[in-house]
């Protein structure tokens, strides 16, 4: 008997970090949601072969989505804006009126609330847990239980698992109507490094094993600056990265096509997620549901 696949959709897909990380895993993308022109072009130029795409399921703006409109599906994942919960941010939370990032949880919660799918993964800044001084996320737990959802959660690292960067992030899971076991769910435990600095510059020293998180507008700081993400001491001499080593450190393929100019490039690095991170987080939810038919 053929694998049982779970159909999910990507609420803000991003350049596909999801999508890396979910590939060789028993699910089948049945929807994408991406505004920012930039990413939809990476995206697009790495994707265009998945069902979102080919079935004309890939729109830009989930405030526009009607739950009835998406396809059936089992999983929801995406990571909303986290400008509104950033330690690099002014952690507006909820209340940020600047825009309407702040609210994305709440469309996400709509969907979920009009489709019901059997678990959600969502990620976010590690800063979510403390903006508004906890109320933010307080809200977006109760909210989210008051749905019928069980609530977990942990800050998992780059280097947790297995790929050498800080890169703390909020990931946060759910299950149907505390389906059968929720309480028994665990994340993935750390594992070993699968390489350091060192091979992703070829070098023989390097000053740090784990590379510090890749952060937007800090790749012009000098060595020994403050706020520099992104130069090292490589064989004795300061090294900023390039477009090809930040794939590196982000675990993403050197075969990954990214049309967009440079800058944009380095944007999309540093907003990006993990893929090994998504990888072993979706790997546990899915053991979870095989052990709870529906």
């Amino acid at each position: 008997m053929p694998e049982k696949k779970y159909k999910y959709i990507n609420l803000f897909s991003g350049i596909g970090g999801w999508e890396l990380g979910l590939t060789d895993l028993p699910m089948e993308n049945v929807l994408s949601c991406e505004i920012d022109k930039y990413a939809r072009a990476t995206f697009l130029a790495n994707f265009s072969h998945l069902p979102c795409v080919t079935n004309d399921n890939y729109p830009t703006d989930i405030r526009k989505l009607n739950p009835a409109d998406i396809p059936d599906f089992d999983i929801l994942v995406g990571s909303p804006p986290c400008q509104s919960f950033s330690l690099a941010g002014q952690r507006q939370g909820l209340r940020d009126l600047r825009d309407d990032k702040g609210n994305m949880f709440f469309y996400v919660l709509d969907i979920i609330k009009g489709k019901q799918p059997r678990a959600f993964i969502l990620e976010n800044v590690k800063g979510l847990l403390t903006a508004e001084k906890g109320r933010s996320f307080r809200v977006i737990h109760d909210l989210f239980r008051n749905a019928g959802y069980s609530f977990h959660y942990k800050v998992i690292k780059g280097s947790d698992c297995g790929i050498p960067q800080i890169r703390q992030r909020l990931f946060m899971v759910g299950f149907h109507n505390d389906e059968c076991g929720s309480n028994l769910f665990k994340f993935p435990d750390p594992v070993p490094l699968k390489f350091t600095l060192c091979e992703v510059f070829n070098c023989v020293e390097c000053d740090r094993d784990i590379s510090r998180t890749l952060m937007t507008m800090r790749w012009d700081k000098k060595y020994g600056q403050d706020y520099n993400f992104a130069t090292y001491m490589v064989d004795g001499s300061p090294r900023t990265i390039t477009i090809n080593e930040a794939k590196k450190i982000m675990g993403i393929p050197p075969c990954f096509k990214m049309p967009v100019p440079e800058k944009q490039q380095q944007k999309q690095l540093d907003n990006g997620i993990i893929p090994e991170c998504v990888k072993m987080v979706a790997e546990n939810v899915i053991r979870h549901l095989q052990k709870f038919p529906a």
